[in-house]
């Protein structure tokens, strides 16, 4: 870079003035971006130090763990259904798990629960997603992680494992059900569910009644549990960093962060490149 400091003992020409001006406003400029950019990605994903903030008080309002508390019900097998290998969830039009929307690009989300960017997301889009999948414009696939260290994500994420295995018909209308929840909890200083109001969350969106009963004794299960754990050491492996983390067909797009971006762009990708390989 060139040095634009004037020799000491005489005035600056003209020359070495615009110079100084011109890095100057390089300099501003420089600044001024990074400022926008940091601040569009903070609105957009709940902001860094924002989300700090809310889960110190998200944690205070969820409290400790309540682990070790017996419910009623039997804990069932962690043998999952309607789940991929890397723990995505294919949803279809019908919003059950297991199905996709035939020729439709996919539209990956990874989030937790009690993630402020990722409720925000959840509240904006969810039902342009429902729309798109009915026109067979998008298939959705779901990503549930625990990277907040609480156990109401914990649970929650579990649970939505669990509904995708046991009552598939009823995934999608779950997963809306849980972001709903902890809007209030986030944003609206409710206390948090325990694993039998997360099963009342389930029975209201029409889980089976034999789901529901044993869904509190299961998702709080040790082998429930490592399922959770083992759903977000599979979005670390894949290099993800923070939810919500988007993908178009299966390759990371975060482009909706960047000056310029936006999710709409991000789904309009994903409807204009359908199915991979079509």
């Amino acid at each position: 870079m060139a040095n634009n400091r004037k020799p000491k003992g005489r005035p600056a020409t003209k020359e070495e003035k615009r110079q100084m001006a011109r890095e100057k406003a390089r300099i501003l400029r420089e600044q001024e971006e990074k400022r926008k950019k940091r601040n569009r990605f903070l609105a957009i994903a709940g902001g860094v130090v924002v989300l700090a903030l809310v889960v110190f008080a998200v944690l205070q309002i969820l409290g400790k763990d309540s682990g070790g508390q017996e419910y009623e019900g039997t804990a069932r097998p962690a043998e999952l259904a309607n789940v991929a290998d890397d723990y995505g969830i294919n949803i279809g039009a019908s919003g059950a798990a297991g199905e996709t929307v035939a020729d439709a690009g996919v539209l990956s989300v990874f989030s937790d629960y009690t993630c402020s960017g990722c409720i925000n997301l959840e509240n904006k889009y969810s039902q342009q997603y429902r729309t798109l999948m009915n026109e067979g414009k998008l298939s959705l696939r779901l990503y549930p992680v625990a990277t907040l260290g609480n156990h109401i994500s914990d649970n929650m994420t579990a649970a939505m494992y669990y509904v995708a295995t046991y009552a598939p018909a009823q995934a999608l209308d779950f997963n809306e059900a849980l972001f709903a929840e902890t809007n209030g909890v986030v944003f609206g200083g409710n206390r948090g569910p325990d694993a039998k109001g997360i099963a009342d969350i389930a029975a209201k969106v029409g889980v089976p009644a034999d789901v529901v009963a044993d869904m509190p004794a299961s998702i709080t299960s040790e082998a429930w549990q490592k399922v959770a754990v083992d759903a977000t050491e599979s979005f670390r492996a894949k290099g993800h960093q923070y939810t919500p983390t988007l993908e178009v067909n299966g390759v990371a797009d975060n482009s909706w962060a960047e000056e310029g971006g936006s999710v709409d762009a991000v789904i309009q990708r994903v409807v204009d490149e359908g199915a991979p390989g079509k």
